[in-house]
């Protein structure tokens, strides 16, 4: 008699969605570290010249951090999504939802280095696909 092993949980799913919301905490820090300490000390002054108009140098660093802001947030909020359908299996289509929805507005916060954004949506689509094994 053979016995046929299938997973409880959507493992590969949330394996790729746990990368990829790691990828997109990772770029939404590097966003927020630019912001913070190499912008301030460019001369923005002197690039005044190439921006457009009634933008202010000084704000940029505020625009910079708060796309890092948004990509750091979004990529916690994948990464606690691809942990619960671990916890919480037969709830796999909320985090799969939730996993697609802040994959895809992570490319507003650098994505993850676009990687990390992908991999969030690859693994969203494959929890969202996944179904609990029948007895």
């Amino acid at each position: 008699m053979t016995q046929q092993t299938t997973s409880v949980y959507p493992s590969t799913g949330s394996i790729l969605a746990l990368v990829g919301g790691v990828l997109i905490m990772l770029g939404g820090m590097f966003f927020m570290a630019v912001s913070a300490v190499i912008l301030p000390n460019l001369n923005l002054i002197t690039m005044h010249a190439n921006l457009p108009q009634g933008v202010m140098p000084s704000i940029i660093p505020g625009i910079v951090g708060a796309i890092g802001l948004f990509g750091l947030v979004s990529g916690i909020l994948v990464l606690v999504s691809a942990v619960l359908p671990r916890v919480y299996p037969s709830q796999r289509e909320t985090w799969g939802i939730l996993i697609l929805v802040f994959s895809v507005l992570s490319f507003f916060g650098l994505g993850g280095f676009v990687v990390g954004a992908i991999l969030g949506i690859i693994g969203g689509i494959l929890a969202l696909r996944w179904k609990p094994p029948t007895q």
